[in-house]
């Protein structure tokens, strides 16, 4: 049986589980605890129900029985005598006789047609107005006023019953309806007015809502119901019962169970202590080595084997995978170490061979680094392909950008006789491309500044050989128009030809000031000037322009503040003509704003037209040189696509820029020059 138990885990488990046997005392324990106090407490709201429904009949009567009193009271026929100057007696003693009678605290009285007691059991009240707000017109009722219950009924004369002389009312106080009430010590009862706070009995109120007829409350403390008065309107009468007392034998039997569970709690304590010392014993020896290999990279250590249960496989298990652990990381770290050096190794060829100038230079700098490497000295390179020779090479080939193709450069002997594996080809074929990038990195900087140079040529011939003889053509012809008697189509031919000569010469001075740019040799000559007058000057520039098109052109500046201000004057002139102009020219009608205002860090030029408009994807390629986008106008005001591109260029010089906004294709554009503040 022993043996059972030790080759396997799971029945030591199950054995523990079985002897514990918990499950079922906590059973009955939840059910005692929770189902039981439910079943008694559904019995008790069931028991004071019947409890409230039976003094409810009792109070029914009792009332019933006051009204039908004070309707014979009423029939009398000693009830003429209040036609009587003189009221006889015989009415007081025959109030005072049932008030008596009833032996309770209330008040009979006649009050006559003009609402003043006559007559009544309580001498104190006689002569005094009565309060008849309350009376309705039956001949008889009841109603509730502050804590008296008021029952009235109307007085006929005997010989004509159709003649009203008055009303009997008995003024009954409610704290009478107490005798009906239950003052025990576990259960309390009383009678309460929701809207008034009035109540009869005891002077003890419950947190209730009575937005029921009747109903039911479970707190804490007692179990609460409540019904509502019919013969009484707006009157709950409540019956609380103490939840303590009424559960007190069941509490009782909770309490047993409790002190029976303290015995029960050791018993499984120890069946479960017993166990688990046996079973988390291994698993703790398992977590020990564990830790050990973990803090101190153990990977040699092993776990003894005392058992032959489930455990027991699992350590087998545990100290194969150490072992094959242990072979597989020192493999490992070797790999790693190789790994590392030769990445470094990497990193240092490649910041040597980047720093090279040439390509004698990187060719020279990388067989020297190779040779550190492989620490062989007879390493060369040659134009001659190395595939028909037995040895270990790298093969450079590089980029013919003019063709766009790979060509041969040469091979560099790397004084092997072959590579030990893939990854060492690998590792010298990842040099072989550092040395083409660099090589090929070479040649275009080479074939840039060629280029550079040849740009900056052209334009230096373009502007000594064009610009002298445009000007010399925009002289001509103004001279022609001015002293020539020229008739209407020369006048006209000579003006294009002046137009065109200025187009080109403006054409010409804004792709000199892109290349100024570029190269870095335009410079901000910064002084205080008046930025009013410079967007003035401007305004006043193109307002022939607006004009001859029919174009509301305005300039607001109400928002600004005038004084000096530094910048380049020329600068700041130049982009806020060049942002009118093209407002101008590509508003066929409508208005041109232009519009001055400042805050505290910066300047704002804000143009906005009724132009042709701009679309969100064309925004941005406004600002590309040489970019104009296709639009209806595009055929009469042909342009180079510098005018954008340079005035953000320059506002980026003054240390500003230059924004486009537009709602779409003719829907208009604003164009905003924002320059910071110095």
């Amino acid at each position: 049986m022993f043996d059972f138990f030790q080759k396997s885990l799971r029945n030591k488990i199950l054995v523990t589980f079985i002897a514990i046997g918990f499950l079922p005392f906590l059973t009955l324990l939840t059910y005692t605890l929770f189902l039981s106090e439910t079943k008694i407490v559904n019995k008790i709201i069931t028991e004071q129900f019947d409890r409230t429904s039976s003094v409810l009949k009792l109070i029914t009567n009792h009332v019933n029985s006051l009204t039908k009193e004070v309707n014979f009271i009423s029939s009398l026929d000693v009830m003429d005598d209040i036609l009587a100057d003189d009221i006889d007696k015989r009415i007081s003693r025959l109030l005072t006789q049932k008030s008596n009678d009833l032996s309770l605290e209330n008040t009979f009285m006649v009050v006559n047609s003009d609402f003043t007691i006559i007559s009544s059991s309580d001498v104190n009240s006689l002569l005094q107005k009565f309060d008849s707000r309350n009376f309705i017109k039956q001949s008889n009722g009841k109603y509730i006023e502050n804590k008296t219950l008021c029952i009235y009924s109307k007085i006929y004369a005997s010989f004509d019953n159709t003649k009203e002389i008055g009303f009997l009312v008995l003024k009954y106080n409610l704290d009478n309806l107490d005798l009906y009430l239950t003052h025990q010590g576990s259960i309390r009862s009383y009678i309460i007015n929701p809207k008034t706070h009035f109540s009869v009995g005891e002077n003890i109120f419950y947190d209730l809502n009575f937005n029921k007829d009747n109903d039911s409350v479970i707190s804490s403390k007692h179990v609460i119901v409540y019904k509502k008065m019919p013969i009484l309107n707006d009157l709950f009468i409540v019956y609380a019962v103490d939840k303590n007392i009424a559960l007190a034998f069941l509490y009782d039997f909770i309490r047993f169970m409790l002190y029976i569970s303290i015995i029960i709690i050791i018993l499984i304590l120890y069946v479960s202590i017993k166990y688990s010392k046996e079973i988390v014993k291994p698993i703790e020896n398992l977590t020990a080595i564990t830790d050990d290999i973990i803090n101190n990279q153990n990977y040699s250590a092993q776990l003894a084997v005392t058992s032959k249960d489930e455990i027991a496989i699992l350590t087998h298990s545990f100290n194969k995978m150490l072992k094959t652990t242990s072979s597989a990381l020192t493999k490992l770290e070797e790999e790693n170490r190789l790994r590392l050096k030769r990445f470094i190794q990497l990193i240092e060829v490649f910041n040597t061979i980047i720093q090279t100038k040439d390509e004698g230079e990187c060719i020279y700098t990388s067989i020297e680094q190779i040779k550190i490497l492989t620490n062989k000295n007879d390493l060369y390179f040659q134009k001659e392909n190395f595939q028909y020779i037995d040895k270990a090479y790298i093969s450079l080939f590089v980029t013919d950008f003019e063709n766009n193709e790979k060509v041969y450069l040469g091979s560099i002997g790397l004084g092997l006789d072959d590579f030990e594996d893939d990854n060492e080809r690998k590792f010298y074929d990842s040099i072989a491309a550092m040395i083409t990038l660099q090589l090929e990195r070479i040649r275009l900087i080479d074939r840039t500044m060629s280029a550079s140079r040849a740009k900056s040529a052209f334009i230096s011939n373009m502007s000594h050989e064009l610009r002298t003889p445009l000007n010399a053509i925009i002289g001509f012809t103004q001279f022609m128009i001015t002293y020539e008697e020229l008739t209407d189509d020369q006048q006209d031919t000579m003006s294009n030809i002046e137009s065109s000569a200025h187009y080109l010469l403006n054409m010409i001075n804004e792709i000199l000031d892109i290349a100024k740019i570029e190269a870095g040799k335009m410079e901000a000559h910064m002084e205080d000037v008046s930025i009013l007058e410079l967007v003035q000057s401007s305004y006043n520039m193109l307002m022939p322009l607006a004009n001859d098109k029919n174009i509301k052109f305005n300039l607001i500046t109400d928002k600004f503040d005038d004084k000096a201000y530094k910048t380049d004057p020329k600068m700041f002139k130049q982009i806020v003509i060049n942002l009118l102009s093209n407002s101008i020219k590509f508003t066929k009608e409508g208005y041109v704003n232009l519009e001055l205002y400042n805050d505290e860090s910066h300047i704002y030029v804000s143009i906005k037209d009724s132009g042709i408009g701009i679309s969100e994807d064309n925004m941005q390629q406004l600002f590309n040189d040489f970019t104009q986008v296709e639009n209806v106008m595009q055929k009469k005001h042909k342009g180079t696509g510098l005018g954008l591109s340079l005035s953000r260029k320059m506002a980026n010089i003054l240390g500003g820029d230059v924004k486009l906004e537009s709602e779409g294709v003719g829907q208009g554009t604003t164009s905003i020059f924002i320059i910071a503040i110095i």
